[in-house]
Formats: C-alpha cells, structure tokens, sequence
C-alpha cells in the first residue's frame, strides 16, 4: 500500500511478486523500491514499482534481510543486516539506475537495527543486534559526504526491532531523534521512547 500523508489516504499496488519479510524500501527517483528481505532464503534483489506493476531493477552485492536504509543524493543508502548465516559489516548504494556500489564497512555487523536522516549529511545508526540473540545499545553517526562512522550516545536501553525517526519542536524548531519500541531480552516487547 501507498500512504498519501499529505492527503491522509491510502492506495493498493499491485501484489509484489514475492514473499517478502524484513525488506527496506524508499522511495527513489519518485518511484516505490523495495531491496532484500526473506522468504525462502535471503534475497539481494531489489523491485521497483512502474507503469503499476513491480519489476526487478537491480541485484545487490549481497544477500541480506533485516538491514537499515536511508535516501541520501537520490541513492538508497543500505546499512548492514543479516545474510542467512552471519550479521553483515558491508553497506551498499543503488541509484535510480539500478547501479549498485559497496559502500564503507559499519564498525561492526549489526542486523534488526535503525537509521534515520538527521540532517542533509548525517544519517544515525541505533541498536541492533550485533551477534546472536544480542540487544544493542550502540548508536552510531554516519557522515554520508566523509563516508565515516563515529560513536553516538548510548540508547538507555539496548533494543532490536525499534523504530526511530527526526521529529521536529513546533516551539523551538529542534530537530529531535525519537527512538522507540522494539523488543529486548527474549523478545520482550518495549513501550519505551528515547
């Protein structure tokens, strides 16, 4: 489904031609893409959804499910994940062409981890999991014109499956990191907000 947040409303698309679960997507030279993901096995395949069909654009590098992306100069920036047998330490990029690029490795594989767009060159990295059944509290910068990771702060709670966006004050025009939900410790859910 398309979610038209200007107007409040929603549209079907086409069935995606797959099963697909723990996908990223955005919305990438005015077109729906959707990259990764699994179903069977872990996917590198990346979709995009023209003249009102989904249709293959792109491979990536890798196979990987449960990664983080961000748009950044009309590419799709895609942060670690998971292969089916190891966390990923590798990032890539496509472009609108379907041209696809390793980007610089993260510090360490992560998988079910966030990003948010804090700025127009710096995207921030939160939790994750970083080996088996781990739940991160490690949040980390990422400079996109550099192509540099730094440390962030640590989140108050180490978390998996979270959502984080930028929120900004409507007082005092501050740009704000909201980190929520996910789970932790044995898939406990959390309904706590950083």
């Amino acid at each position: 489904e398309i979610v038209d947040v200007a107007n409040g409303t929603c549209s079907d698309l086409a069935e995606f031609p797959v099963k697909l679960y723990s996908a990223v997507g955005a919305n990438l030279g005015g077109t729906p893409v959707v990259c990764g993901g699994a179903s069977s096995d872990y996917s590198k395949k990346c979709y995009k959804f023209k003249n009102s069909v989904w249709e293959e654009f792109a491979s990536m590098k890798e196979k990987r499910g449960w990664a983080a992306a961000v748009m950044h100069n009309d590419k799709l920036h895609v942060f670690g994940g998971y292969s089916g047998s190891s966390n990923l330490q590798t990032t890539e990029t496509i472009n609108v062409d379907g041209e696809v690029s390793y980007g610089p490795d993260l510090p360490t594989g992560v998988q079910r981890h966030a990003m948010t767009k804090i700025n127009g060159t710096v995207s921030l990295l939160s939790g994750g999991s970083t080996a088996a059944n781990t739940y991160s509290a490690k949040t980390w910068y990422y400079n996109h014109d550099t192509e540099a990771f730094t440390s962030g702060p640590d989140l108050l709670e180490g978390r998996r499956y979270h959502g984080s966006a930028l929120n900004v004050d409507k007082v005092t025009k501050s740009k704000i990191v909201v980190v929520t939900g996910g789970s932790n410790s044995g898939y406990v859910k959390l309904d706590s907000t950083e």
